[in-house]
């Protein structure tokens, strides 16, 4: 046995140290300069979280009802910082907020990692997590208090397991996280629901799996068990659920999950016990309906009504960007390899999928990936309300895709240099010529990311280099706002300074600053001294770039080549 092992001991050495390593560069740009750049609804989500665990803490479970997102994860995790701190909405407890929630996506994303390994292998795996360590629309959500982030990495962790579990099927230990998964998924954002529709195309791309036809009775406890363990999660952990009634409820939703995995596990199956069992699922479903009836009628205004503040999309203003929009976030918010290797690893692995039972996986896992992001960007383009933070859920499927270009790419040019140069064949050069390849995708997707901290939701695909993306798309997420309050800081007197901002930055400008601020749309008596404009506020129309007061421009704040901020000193 040791002489089988020993020649795999160097490769396993050089993957820890190198798992180590990416493991290091995920912790350091989401746990470093916390502090910079307060976002948007950061604010409201401090405050929800405080709220939330004061009633928590003073058994008023009914009060935990605060948002329609519900964002009870994120709550829980911001709502850490008050053990430790006062909790006041300032910049020390904005960044011990974004701290924990760095953790969290963190943790995730190293629990992803295993699970990529066990999917795809050694390589794949490595470059999907260099990808995901530095996707700089991920990296940008994750630093901020909100509830985007977190719902993307439960989401990918219900996919992976799920995944997982379609790939061996009879280890119901990955259908049981899945549901957990699934559950904090749907505690994070309402829009993980849309994978309800996902997990039958699923089933279905793997219903031949080793050339055994899965039965159909089989494949309903299955299902029925992923969706009660995510049922029992959210009665679990949303205090509001924390009720006699409901807790009687978790009790049969566990001995029904003991039921599916008993039953799972027999080729055959009582319909009448499956029937009865879905049929108390269904009326106990009703009943929670009826309790958070309040959250799904917010959810349906939150899906049918446009948001107050305008969208700027193609050089127009509008509350609805239409379907165009996502398709556009998706070219805007990638790196430049992304979607050129995603083609890549679908079409390769097609040409493949019936050369060995490995990759008849693999394809049928990417078109499941593939299902996925097709499914987010279609169902959320069909809502009246549109943010590009919204389709996050689909890049970290995209960068998996990506990845897995790169290494059927690599093996197919690997290949063809081969028939060409014979030397090629020594497994030493294809290794060499493997880590060169690596090196360069993973500086190609980090470096002009990590160039931008702390500020990387100002980056965009360098493709669009060529065009002025201001007249494209919305940009700002008040990004620059600290680092103008920081300039006017540096004035004398400053305490005694008044500074008129323009109405989306006023709040993101007045964390940072001593001296007065107010909005550029209130009346008042103050005398300003100096005029900050924003550049989302001059997108869509609220205030000229050149500013209200015919200030003169003192100082212009760019960030990745944009122009975000323009102070203007008054005469």
């Amino acid at each position: 046995m040791l002489q089988q092992t020993s020649p795999r001991a160097p490769r396993y050495y050089v993957g820890i140290l190198l798992v180590l390593c990416l493991f290091a560069i995920v912790s350091l740009p989401r746990l470093l300069s916390l502090s910079a750049h307060w976002s948007s609804d950061e604010v409201r989500w401090l405050r929800r979280s405080t709220n939330f665990t004061s009633a928590i803490t003073q058994g008023e479970f009914s009060k935990t009802l605060i948002a329609y997102h519900p964002g009870v994860t994120t709550m829980w995790i911001a709502g850490l910082r008050t053990f430790f701190t006062e909790p006041r909405i300032n910049v020390e407890n904005l960044a011990s907020a974004r701290l924990f929630l760095g953790v969290a996506v963190w943790i995730g994303l190293s629990f992803a990692c295993i699970l990529l390994y066990r999917l795809f292998g050694f390589w794949i795996s490595i470059a999907s997590f260099a990808s995901l360590a530095c996707s700089p629309f991920l990296l940008a959500q994750a630093r901020r208090v909100h509830t985007d982030a977190l719902a993307t990495i439960f989401i990918f962790l219900t996919v992976l397991l799920f995944l997982l579990y379609c790939k061996m099927h009879k280890k119901y230990s990955y259908l049981i996280f899945s549901g957990i998964a699934f559950g904090l998924a749907c505690l994070s954002k309402s829009y993980s629901l849309i994978l309800l529709v996902w997990f039958p195309i699923c089933l279905f791309l793997f219903w031949n799996q080793r050339g055994k036809k899965v039965e159909l009775t089989k494949s309903i406890p299955n299902f029925l068990c992923l969706l009660s363990c995510s049922l029992l999660t959210v009665l679990i952990l949303w205090p509001i659920f924390w009720t006699p009634a409901f807790g009687l409820f978790g009790i049969c939703l566990l001995g029904s999950i003991i039921f599916f995995v008993r039953t799972g596990k027999k080729t055959n199956h009582s319909t009448a016990l499956i029937l009865s069992m879905f049929l108390g699922l269904v009326v106990v479903c009703v009943c929670a309906i009826q309790t958070i009836w309040s959250v799904l009628d917010r959810v349906s205004w939150a899906v049918t009504t446009p948001h107050e503040v305008e969208h700027f999309f193609l050089g127009k203003v509008v509350n609805d960007p239409g379907w165009l929009f996502y398709i556009f976030v998706l070219t805007i918010k990638s790196t430049p390899v992304m979607l050129p290797l995603a083609i890549c690893g679908v079409l390769l692995l097609w040409k493949q999928r019936e050369q060995s039972e490995e990759t008849s996986h693999r394809f049928r896992m990417v078109l499941s990936l593939v299902a996925c992001v097709v499914l987010f960007t279609v169902c959320l383009s069909a809502t009246s309300k549109k943010f590009s933070r919204y389709l996050l859920p689909a890049f970290p499927m995209l960068e998996i895709l990506a990845a897995i270009g790169l290494v059927q790419g690599f093996k197919w040019v690997y290949a063809a240099l081969c028939s060409r140069f014979q030397i090629l064949e020594v497994p030493l050069y294809k290794n060499a010529l493997l880590v060169v390849a690596f090196l360069a995708f993973f500086s190609i997707q980090t470096l002009p990311v990590l160039a931008l901290h702390p500020y990387y939701g100002t980056y965009y695909n360098l493709c669009w280099k060529v065009t002025d993306i201001t007249k494209i798309i919305t940009v700002g997420e008040a990004s620059g706002l600290d680092l103008a309050a920081k300039y006017l800081n540096e004035k004398p007197n400053v305490q005694e300074l008044v500074v008129q901002v323009s109405p989306l930055a006023t709040e993101f400008v007045h964390y940072y600053f001593h001296g007065r601020v107010y909005r550029a749309d209130r009346q008042t008596n103050l005398s300003p001294d100096y005029e900050v404009v924003y550049i989302r506020d001059s997108q869509i129309g609220r205030v000229p770039q050149t500013g209200t007061l015919n200030g003169e421009l003192e100082k212009l704040i760019t960030l990745n080549g944009i122009d975000h901020v323009w102070i203007y000193r008054v005469e």
